[in-house]
């Protein structure tokens, strides 16, 4: 399918977007494959945006070309859970793993990087249709990958984060699962057996070669915290890769936003709250604000159901704001930032 160059005035409801729109200061106003509506003319217009890449087929052939997409992403990661639940269960046992295997599953992570409206559509469907730690690390995998990308990390530092979300908490298999799966709040004991998960995971892979010495030490230290908070080694900012720091940032993101036996999942809107509101003292400040600026505008077109009990649509999210979008109900348009009563309630 090809792609055009025009006019932001010349735009027209239902064209989509094949290329990224970015502000002049660098914050993300539109993602690739978000599919334009007027709201969003007027945003692009208002940020002196005067030109977008939009696909050239017209309203006939993109339907089908973003479901094929979509559904290659969808069937491709529920290939990847059962792929790495495979892997963490050989290396829980002590089996040697070939190098071939991780190679497959993520370079199959690794081609979808281009599609991340689609990532974050399918990992907001279907992050919790399986076993939470396999779907968990999958997820990290592709948020990682994601922001790497935004951070203009290289192709083979890409790399290096998707094997490192898909083995960052294989530890957890050590322990215990009735603690794991326990309902209520752990107790201080409890709490510090589920600390050691990251122990465990680095003590899985330390002696193979399945991975390189980068991954292992994400393994060892994705909770660790810029303030040295956080464990098994109580590290500071300074003492912490990129790479830490990327698997830091979405696996707190995707844990908020994921269902546990625990609690209910957060709306990536209130997750945004949560992690401006931690950022300086736990995550690179950097780090965070580049996921949560370009994560943001991948839920434009997104369906959310409102306190109110109305059901809506994100129609624009903006770059200063990310955690009060503007919503659309029928007509009606309804800006989070001025109606302060109202708030999405969960995501459909």
């Amino acid at each position: 399918m090809g792609k055009k160059c025009v006019l932001v005035s010349d735009c027209k409801a239902g064209d989509v977007i094949s290329q990224k729109v970015v502000s002049k200061y660098g914050a993300t106003i539109a993602v690739e494959n978000t599919i334009i509506n007027y709201y969003i003319i007027q945003k692009l217009a208002a940020f002196e945006i005067k030109y977008v890449w939009i696909y050239a087929a017209g309203m006939e052939g993109t339907p089908k070309f973003i479901s094929t997409n979509f559904f290659d992403v969808k069937k491709n990661y529920k290939e990847n859970v059962i792929e790495i639940s495979e892997v963490v269960n050989d290396l829980s046992k002590g089996k040697k793993v070939e190098v071939a295997k991780m190679n497959k599953i993520s370079n199959s992570i690794y081609k979808a990087i281009n599609d991340e409206y689609y990532i974050v559509k399918c990992l907001s469907e279907l992050k919790n249709s399986e076993g939470y730690v396999y779907s968990h690390c999958v997820n990290v995998s592709f948020y990682g990958m994601l922001l790497a990308k935004w951070l203009c990390l290289t192709k083979r530092d890409i790399s290096q984060i998707v094997e490192a979300g898909l083995l960052h908490d294989i530890g957890q298999v050590k322990v215990p699962i009735e603690i794991l799966n326990k309902k209520g709040k752990v107790d201080i004991e409890e709490f510090g057996e589920i600390k050691k998960h990251p122990v465990y995971g680095y003590n899985m892979v330390k002696g193979t070669n399945i991975v390189s010495d980068i991954v292992k030490e994400v393994i060892l230290m994705h909770h660790e915290r810029m303030n040295s908070t956080g464990y098994p080694l109580g590290k500071n900012g300074d003492e912490l890769s990129i790479y830490c720091k990327i698997i830091a940032v979405v696996d707190a993101y995707d844990a908020i936003t994921s269902d546990r036996v625990y609690r209910k999942r957060e709306t990536p809107f209130k997750a945004f709250e949560i992690l401006k509101n931690n950022s300086l003292e736990y995550f690179d400040i950097h780090v965070m604000n580049t996921f949560l600026e370009n994560i943001a505008a991948c839920y434009v077109g997104s369906k959310v159901l409102l306190n109110t009990g109305e059901e809506g649509e994100i129609l624009y999210v903006p770059p200063h704001n990310i955690t009060k979008p503007v919503v659309s109900i029928g007509k009606r348009y309804i800006d989070l930032s001025k109606e302060k009563s109202i708030e999405i309630k969960a995501m459909l």
